[in-house]
């Protein structure tokens, strides 16, 4: 195990050093960490061993996910997101739900061996975007203003959403659990996973953005402890939203936001710099591994049937859910074929994979590993290579950074 850290932590020394100008090529950091990944695996110089056990990735990649979540969230204005909610409402409302649905029927119609649950199952892994995996989405300024905060905001909620339908499915399908759980209890898992978590992840992290701008306002905190609390806030979300069995997930991303908020209703700005940095450690270190244990496999056992379901997945449902989602929005044809097309898969699908496994999907592992290999692998790659194109594609069309 201490070869692997030392092999981890120079593979991130390396890329630190050119990470500017894979900046500048529009390239996702996670694909270089996959490839790294895949030449110092076992299936290759051997020098990244961490066991195959699904335990020793969950908690790690849960901590990354909760960090980039937390951090995203406080980048965005939260009355934007108010003033915004007419696009916000239709992706979060329709085109999530839609997402899975047709996800689902792609499953199913492909793989007609499954039983329902599990084609959910695999809907709700596939579906999550992480437009956070390619830094030039967000921080371009040829897109405008407003796609860039629709991007962010959706695929801020889309892991708490794709958690929730999984652990439903699950919930209904195991033996582990009552034969009939009954839609009051079905509702009650629903609304304590999402609206319960989002109420609580709110209260948290305005009452932890609070408490940092009153300390530093007084001179009571450092720069430095300023930057870990940060980092500490998001932890404790993601801690409570799972000791009262909801979504950690959403608990952080809806603290991210009102952690936000509170600071600059202080009259300052969140700092993230060590939460930031710790994030993009944690996920590059678990993308490495990604790519030293599931991807090379997955690829070599992956039937056409796999293959088709990633492709359909990830570039069909979304075009089509965002199309359906956003008809009678004020955005143009073109904002909402840009929003539909770039939608990437990473570290949430991972998570949900290995959350599957972890829940006693045992039968479904084979699925699950070469589904989340496949998918995430083809995202990575293609999104990196249009991520330019597309850019410049739609600065064409529309002017950046219009406000609304």
């Amino acid at each position: 195990m201490s070869t692997t850290a030392f092999v981890l932590t120079l593979l991130v020394l390396c890329y630190a050093v050119v990470s500017g100008l894979v900046k500048r090529w529009y390239v996702a950091p996670a694909l270089i960490f996959v490839l790294f990944g895949m030449a110092l695996g076992p299936f290759g110089l051997g020098v990244i061993d961490v066991g195959t056990e699904a335990s020793n990735f969950t908690l790690a990649a849960q901590l990354a996910l909760t960090v980039i979540l937390f951090n995203q969230a406080s980048t965005l204005d939260l009355t934007a997101v108010v003033r915004r909610r007419d696009v916000t409402f239709r992706l979060l409302v329709i085109g999530i739900p839609l997402s899975l649905l047709l996800g689902t029927v792609v499953a199913v119609f492909l793989m007609p061996d499954l039983p329902l649950w599990e084609a959910i199952c695999l809907a709700a892994i596939v579906a999550p975007a992480e437009v956070a995996l390619i830094d030039a989405l967000l921080e371009d300024r040829r897109i405008p203003e407003r796609i860039r905060h629709a991007l962010s905001t959706e695929s801020g909620f889309y892991d708490g959403f794709a958690l929730t339908a999984l652990l439903a499915a699950l919930a209904v399908a195991s033996e582990r659990t009552e034969p009939d759980p009954g839609l009051g209890a079905l509702g009650w898992f629903l609304f304590r996973t999402e609206v319960m978590s989002l109420g609580v992840g709110l209260v948290l992290g305005a009452l932890g953005g609070a408490v940092i701008a009153w300390s530093r306002q007084r001179e009571w905190m450092s720069d430095t402890w300023a930057q870990l609390s940060t980092l500490a806030v998001a932890l404790v979300c993601f801690q409570v939203g799972e000791r009262m069995d909801g979504s950690g997930l959403v608990t952080a991303f809806a603290g991210g936001l009102a952690f936000a908020f509170a600071a600059q209703r202080a009259g300052g700005r969140p700092d993230t710099h060590v939460s930031n940095a710790a994030g993009h450690l944690l996920e590059l270190g678990i993308f490495a591994m990604f790519g030293a244990y599931a991807v090379i496999a997955g690829w070599r056992d992956a039937s056409w049937r796999v293959v088709v379901f990633a492709i359909v997945a990830v570039f069909g449902v979304r075009l089509v859910a965002v199309s359906v989602a956003l008809i009678r929005s004020n955005l143009s044809a073109s904002n909402r074929l840009f929003i539909g097309w770039f939608g990437p898969r990473g570290l949430g699908t991972i998570v949900l994979g290995l959350l599957m496994i972890e829940e006693g999907a045992t039968q479904l592992e084979s699925w699950i590993t070469e589904v989340v290999a496949v998918t995430v692998t083809l995202s990575l790659v293609v999104h990196s290579l249009t991520v330019w194109p597309g850019i410049k594609w739609l600065a064409a069309r529309e002017p950046a950074d219009v406000p609304g």
